[in-house]
């Protein structure tokens, strides 16, 4: 099996206790030909200066540094100048296991597949919940069926629609106009689901080669208390409804009703972690939801 280079792209925002950690996991990973692309978005603690000296002590290691435009604007710098044939991405408060690069690689070549998807760990401080998606070894043809794959792999009780947990073949996102769009919640189910019309096959791998921290400071868990999550939540699924109109997209349209609910569940999830009551997540939504297509998608008035 060949030994393809794998860009690793880790955006970086004021994590300067959980970022040696991170760092360590992906510069020891089995498979060693790596890209490890971090961008630092205006942080205000020590994280530039940790980076800097992994920049400075290993040469896969690419440095560079913003002003604060926010996660989405980093990963997109990082594509923008990546060389590998195969990229990831990383949050800097989560760490992976040693092999996590090198068995997604070899699902993906193994099966001919465009993207391959490993579990995930979700790591509290008392204990851990392992291998939470649940997922099997196995694979699937997107265009083939593209409800009957959105149905068991996207919209189940325990969804795995992260960036963090995949490797892509990279063409297919630098041949897309496919980026990564500002919303305080979803981007990145935004950034896959956009993905989707251009991947065919993908490769599912039960092991949990990434551990998710839950931090109640975390940016999703803060972007729940301070936002509106249901207008948040109907305004990417409005962006991802016109995408598929505007592109022609017909068969993935069809996905759409079942994104609608899941999306509503979502909502009712990360609310209830801010804090807010069932009675205001109710008018949230149908405030949110009003006149636009995620209603129309969740009462059937479009196929």
């Amino acid at each position: 099996m060949s030994n393809d280079l794998i860009s690793v792209i880790i955006p970086c925002y004021n994590l300067a206790g959980y970022t040696q950690k991170c760092m360590d996991s992906i510069l020891g990973q089995t498979h060693k030909n790596l890209e490890v692309i971090v961008v630092d978005d205006g942080s205000t603690d020590e994280t530039p200066e940790i980076l800097q000296q992994y920049a400075d002590a290993d040469s896969r290691v690419v440095f560079i540094r913003q002003q604060n435009a926010g996660a989405g604007e980093a990963v997109n710098k990082a594509i923008s100048i990546a060389h590998g044939n195969y990229m990831a991405f990383v949050d800097n408060d989560d760490w992976i296991e040693p092999s996590m690069y090198e068995k997604l690689y070899k699902a993906l070549i193994t099966n001919g597949a465009d993207m391959a998807v490993c579990n995930f760990n979700l790591v509290y401080e008392d204990h851990t919940d392992y291998c939470y998606s649940k997922m099997r070894n196995e694979t699937a043809d997107v265009q083939e069926d593209p409800y009957g794959y959105f149905s068991r792999y996207c919209a189940c009780p325990q969804p795995n629609n992260y960036t963090w947990t995949r490797l892509y073949k990279a063409d297919i996102i630098r041949d897309s106009d496919v980026r990564f769009e500002y919303f305080p919640m979803g981007a990145d189910t935004l950034f896959n689901f956009k993905l989707l019309p251009r991947i065919k096959k993908v490769a599912f791998i039960t092991d949990g080669l990434y551990n998710y921290v839950q931090r109640t400071n975390s940016s999703v868990y803060t972007a729940a208390k301070k936002v509106d999550i249901a207008k948040v939540y109907a305004d990417g699924f409005e962006a991802l409804a016109d995408y598929y109109l505007e592109n022609g997209y017909t068969d993935f349209c069809r996905v759409l009703s079942i994104h609608a609910y899941t999306r509503l569940r979502s909502i009712f999830f990360y609310s209830r972690l801010a804090g807010v009551s069932d009675e205001e997540i109710t008018e949230n939504v149908m405030k949110a939801f009003k006149g636009r297509k995620i209603a129309d998608y969740l009462t059937g008035a479009m196929k």
